[in-house]
């Protein structure tokens, strides 16, 4: 029995076809009754998918299929993945080094089921908790000698695949894929589309389609989605390994080794560069690994973030810059893919900011300031009842004027936002489509004093309010077309007005 196909990269958006292709010629020719069977394993930790004594790794599904007219048997295992994987909403948990475990940290305090904080909050690092799994695929024969015999199966010498590991992202029908011409193996190459951070190409991106240019106030909450690591950790992983190419840089230890962040003002640097090393105490990792917890992580750049860890804000900033570094081998740490700036965002007088988050394509979160005439309404719908007037069970009857009439019994009240953008570039206006078709979209707020009395704060509900966009269609804006770029949406807070029943 062979693997005549599979997926030609190791890092599969879930939403892709996940297509495995086995193939038993002798079994096909000389028995009947004959299935392809697959059995399916998924793993949250580093190892072997295929170890069902570790409690993080399950068999999640058996599957079987008659041979096709070829004699294969083809799979397509994504719709049995796409329940495995979801957004990453909280901090938490990270990693185990040396017997010690690490969490993510808001205001340089552990995350914990009594100091909880959101995903948006973390003050440097997080690996994933969610969005990344470890999967491997067992495959193996059932059939029958003729057909008055029982099945049997060739389970006792089953083949195993390699270890491929799924994250909580889109495909899009138009995306382009790489192809073997030797194999017919097929796959979306990361590296090719300048997701992955490498000395390969100055285009490399953090997980996002956001411009490399963006705005924000200096209490913002913001975080970037990154490949951290190559899968083995090493230059034994091949070029077209996991993502399509190394992380880092090739020849050296391939993950990045620290996120840079430096403060201008007038063109000049201002205030020292601040650095968050990919280490465990900062909710990275420290080593490299097969955990898929370590494999796609987050950092906190936002202005809020980096207060948060501790640093100030210089006194006087224009904008700054986010840099993921690698190391060369030598001890220099060398700026490897896009160079990020967050220039400063003023409100005009008079308008309110809204800044929404929203999952973005590529599993992980995008963020952006609505600074123009932005306008709250609330939309109310009633339900009655016709009150009787006076008082029938008293020894007299009595009228009163609050009595009688129509009342309301019951109102539900919900939130209408409509936000309005300033004038915008083309990139800009492309990479917002992605908040119409997200299925996650919050209110995020401002970075503010936690107000508390002993152990008492004031925290839940504070920063992170769910919201879904009721505006129907966007239509793309193009200089040529349309000039001078504007976009409004509307909004709807999820939660209802609470108001008592009378």
């Amino acid at each position: 029995m062979n693997i005549i196909q599979q997926p030609l990269y190791k890092m599969l958006a879930v939403d892709d076809e996940i297509i495995f292709v086995v193939e038993d010629t002798n079994i096909v020719a000389n028995k009947v009754k004959v299935k392809y069977v697959a059995e399916v394993y998924v793993s949250s930790q580093a190892g072997n998918p295929f170890w069902l004594g570790h409690p993080s790794t399950s068999k999640v599904a058996t599957l079987k299929v008659v041979p096709n007219n070829a004699g294969t048997g083809i799979f397509d295992f994504s719709r049995i993945l796409e329940a495995y994987v979801s957004p990453d909403y909280l901090g938490g948990y990270t990693i185990t080094a040396s017997n010690v475990d690490y969490f993510t940290q808001y205001n340089q305090v552990d995350f914990s089921e009594t100091t909880p904080h959101s995903i948006h909050q973390i003050d440097k690092w997080s690996t994933n908790r969610n969005a990344v799994r470890l999967v491997g695929f067992k495959f193996y024969m059932e059939f029958a000698d003729d057909f008055s015999s029982p099945l049997q199966n060739t389970s006792s010498s089953f083949l195993n695949s390699d270890n491929f590991y799924i994250h909580n992202a889109t495909r899009q029908e138009d995306d382009t894929l790489a192809i073997d011409s030797t194999t017919g193996n097929f796959g979306y190459n990361y590296h090719f589309n300048n997701y992955v951070l490498n000395g390969a190409t100055a285009n490399g991106k953090f997980l996002s389609n956001a411009p490399t240019t963006q705005y924000i106030g200096e209490n913002d909450f913001c975080t970037l989605g990154l490949f951290a690591q190559s899968d083995s950790g090493t230059t034994a992983l091949s070029a077209g390994g996991r993502l399509g190419y190394f992380v880092g840089l090739v020849g050296t230890i391939t993950r990045i080794r620290q996120i840079n962040i430096q403060f201008y003002y007038n063109g000049s640097t201002t205030g020292s560069a601040i650095t968050y090393p990919y280490d465990h105490a900062n909710g990275s990792v420290t080593f490299a690994t097969t955990n898929p917890k370590a494999q796609l992580q987050y950092v906190g750049v936002g202005t809020a973030n980096i207060q948060g860890a501790g640093n100030s804000l210089p006194a006087n900033w224009d904008y700054y810059t986010v840099e993921a570094q690698a190391d060369n081998g030598s001890g220099t740490y060398i700026t490897v893919g896009s160079t990020y700036k967050f220039y400063k965002q003023e409100v005009c007088k008079g308008y309110e900011k809204f800044r929404l988050c929203w999952l973005n394509r590529l599993g992980v979160w995008d963020y952006y300031n609505f600074t123009k005439r932005n306008v709250r309404k609330v939309n109310s719908k009633r339900e009655t009842y016709q009150q009787l007037k006076g008082t029938w069970n008293e020894r007299k009857y009595k009228k009163y004027g609050h009595q009688g009439g129509s009342k309301t019994f019951v109102a539900n009240a919900k939130e209408m936002i409509t936000l309005q953008t300033d004038f915008i570039t083309e990139e800009e206006a492309a990479w917002l489509e992605e908040i119409f078709t997200s299925p996650d979209v919050f209110v995020l707020q401002e970075r503010s004093t936690d107000t508390s009395r002993g152990t008492i704060k004031n925290l839940v509900n504070k920063y992170v309010q769910p919201c879904i966009v009721t505006t129907s269609s966007y239509t793309r804006k193009t200089t040529a077309n349309d000039k001078l770029k504007q976009y409004t949406i509307e909004i709807e807070m999820s939660h209802n007005k609470r108001i008592q029943k009378a």
